[in-house]
């Protein structure tokens, strides 16, 4: 890490949503450094910046500082000499990351888990995309499950590549947008995330390329980093011939793309687009996944057929799940491909948990036979959504933009300066929490822009921007929210 200079956003990196959290201010922040300490990335022989320009930057008392110098001192993690300024020696480094590798230090940086554990009570979460499950009628076809839950409490419950009578439902739907699937070649797994793991694990050795889309999602960021991936980010808008290009030079283990309502950004790759990409991978047999979780949620035009359509002998898999459409307490997914590699996925899967709940699979099943009832609903829902969090963004916050999305669940908005990562450490002061855009991009890029998922209700939301709003104002006018007076 370079030498500490006198400038606010070359700590903010480093010490992320450092505010988030409970207790006292100083005991918050010296967590976020020791956190950074046992990343790696304040490395032994860091100088830390003086006490009076840190608490400057981060806006907060220089007592604040203080204790958090103080407390790291007594844990041995930095020193101070007086002339000298504080640093990290390097012995101290050494045992806080003698337990972490690379990809474990890039994994508890800005990932998933970590964005969902500093979330403090009482909070407005403006970071999860995912619809309530209250409109779906879940209770209505738990009721009418009972058959299915007495012929499945007849057996020991496991059923390892998924409940059989879900398979074939899944495999149906498929057929239907003519990709001719049979039931052995799905998987269920646990959530749309537990499939990209899986996927992962079968075909990514450590410090193979991964190409996937800048921003993406971010689980997905997660998940390769955790593998030890070497990430390759291609721009979203990328066109077909030009992401082969991008794909041939790179020579990756696989290709991850959101091609249906793009998370965080809403846009849709075209049929055009598709085609060329599944031509390239049936004829270099470079593994491509898809991820379809959003791809229902259309606002009015319906998008192309799936990848996997235009190439009926390509390694594509096909990774959908119930959560976005449905509900994501279900926890069910699954994944599409050849059959040897299902096969080869169904054996990862059995180490890691024997078998995803066959009760949740019997409620998914029923569900989805009522898929175009909740697919009208769900579009009309989030479209609503959509508006109202769009005339909240006019209202409140003027001088942010953003383009229509062409579906799903998030807005990417651009703030007027990159601000992002400043205005997501302040936002929890305010009671909400927001993903910085650098946190979906795997090469830390859109320091300008934030997610914004429209999932809450309008009275939530409206009080989820207002409170957005204010912490922006605090972010542009810092000095005036000291005057408001710091909590050490």
């Amino acid at each position: 890490m370079p030498k500490w200079t006198d400038s606010r956003l070359d700590v903010l990196p480093v010490l992320r949503n450092w505010s988030a959290g409970t207790g006292p201010m100083y005991s918050r922040l010296a967590h976020a450094m020791r956190s950074a300490i046992e990343r790696g990335e304040l490395p032994g022989g860091s100088r830390l910046p003086p006490e009076r320009p840190l608490a400057e930057a981060l806006e907060v008392s220089r007592t604040t500082v203080v204790l958090a110098y103080q407390r790291l001192r007594d844990e041995g993690l930095v020193e101070s000499r007086q002339g000298s300024g504080t640093w990290v020696p390097r012995r101290a480094a050494a045992h806080a990351t003698s337990r972490l590798d690379e990809r474990d230090r890039t994994f508890l940086g800005d990932s998933l888990a970590r964005a969902a554990a500093f979330e403090p009570e009482g909070t407005i979460g403006l970071m999860g995309a995912c619809l309530p499950g209250a409109s779906v009628p879940l209770d209505e076809e738990w009721r009418a499950a009972e058959a299915d839950v007495a012929e499945i409490a007849s057996g020991a419950g496991y059923s390892p590549q998924g409940w059989p009578p879900l398979r074939r439902a899944i495999a149906a739907d498929f057929e239907r947008r003519g990709v001719p699937t049979a039931p052995d070649e799905i998987l269920i797994t646990t959530g749309a995330q537990q499939a990209i793991d899986l996927v992962a694990r079968l075909l990514v050795a450590r410090d193979a390329p991964v190409v996937l889309e800048d921003p993406t999602y971010l689980g997905a960021i997660d998940v390769f980093a955790l593998a030890g991936a070497r990430l390759v980010p291609v721009p979203v808008g990328t066109t077909g011939v030009a992401l082969c290009n991008a794909i041939e030079a790179a020579t990756p283990a696989l290709v991850y793309l959101v091609p249906t309502y793009q998370n965080p950004t809403g846009t849709v790759l075209s049929e055009s687009d598709r085609r060329e990409l599944a031509g390239f991978s049936e004829e270099r047999g470079t593994p491509v996944v898809e991820d379809e979780t959003l791809a229902e949620l259309s606002f009015g035009v319906e998008p192309p057929p799936p990848i996997a359509r235009f190439a009926p002998r390509a390694n594509v898999l096909s990774v959908g799940s119930m959560s976005k459409l449905y509900w994501g307490g279900l926890r069910v997914g699954w994944v599409r491909g050849p059959r040897p590699v299902i096969a080869r996925l169904t054996r990862i899967k059995v180490v890691s948990d024997l078998s995803s709940a066959v009760l949740s699979q019997a409620l998914a099943a029923r569900l989805l036979a009522r898929r175009e009832e909740v697919v009208r609903a769900r579009r009309l829902e989030s479209r609503r959504r959509y508006k109202k969090l769009a005339e909240l963004l006019r209202e409140s916050l003027p001088d942010w933009s953003w383009t229509e999305p062409s579906g799903g669940l998030t807005v990417w908005a651009r703030l007027p300066t990159p601000s992002a990562y400043e205005l997501a450490r302040l936002a929890p002061r305010h009671g909400v929490s927001i993903v910085p855009g650098p946190v979906h991009s795997p090469s830390q890029g859109h320091a300008d822009r934030v997610r914004l998922p429209y999932v809450l209700d309008e009275s939530l939301l409206a009080e989820g921007i207002a409170r957005l709003a204010r912490a922006w104002e605090s972010c542009r006018h810092p000095a005036a929210d000291r005057r408001l007076g710091v909590i050490v």
